[in-house]
C-alpha cells in the first residue's frame, strides 16, 4: 500500500496537534518512517530550545509511523515503552528530521528505534516498544 493510501498514516498527518506544532513531510514505507519539524514558537520551552516533551512525542510518532508501513490494517499499536535519550538542544528556525525504523516485530510486541537530527547533528535517540492489538469493535 502506498503512504498515500494509508488511512491510519493520513490521521496522523491531520492530528490537530501535529498541524499547530508544524509538522511536515511525514512519509513511511517498508518498516521506516521520517517527518520534519522547524522548530518554532509553538514547539520551544522558556530556554528557546526545542521542547524536550515535543521532542520525546515525534520519536514517538517517527516510531509509530514506522510501524504502521508494515501493520495489518486490522491491527492497532500503542506505546508500551519510551526511552529517549537526549543529546543537544535545537534552536528556533531549526529543521529537525525524526526517523523511525521497526527493529523487530512479533506478534504482541515490536521493538522500533527512532533518532532526531538536525542537520548532520544527533539530538535525540529513542528505543520505542509498542503493544500491538486488535480494536474493539475491528
Amino acid at each position: 500500500m502506498n503512504d498515500s493510501e494509508n488511512p491510519k498514516l493520513e490521521a496522523v498527518r491531520q492530528l490537530p496537534l501535529h498541524r499547530h506544532l508544524g509538522v511536515t513531510d511525514l512519509t513511511a514505507g517498508e518498516g521506516r518512517s521520517e517527518l520534519w519539524l522547524t522548530v518554532g514558537e509553538a514547539s520551544t520551552n522558556p530556554a528557546g530550545v526545542l521542547h524536550g516533551g515535543v521532542l520525546y512525542m515525534l520519536c514517538d510518532v517517527a516510531s509509530y509511523t514506522a510501524l504502521l508501513s508494515v501493520l495489518d490494517h486490522a491491527r492497532e499499536a500503542a506505546t508500551h515503552d519510551i526511552h529517549v535519550s537526549v543529546m543537544a538542544p535545537a534552536t528556533p528556525g531549526e529543521r529537525v528530521r525524526f526517523c523511525g525504523r521497526v527493529v523487530q516485530q512479533g506478534k504482541r510486541l515490536v521493538f522500533t528505534e527512532a533518532e532526531a537530527r538536525a542537520g548532520d547533528r544527533l539530538l535525540a535517540t529513542a528505543r520505542v516498544t509498542k503493544t500491538v492489538f486488535t480494536p474493539r469493535g475491528g
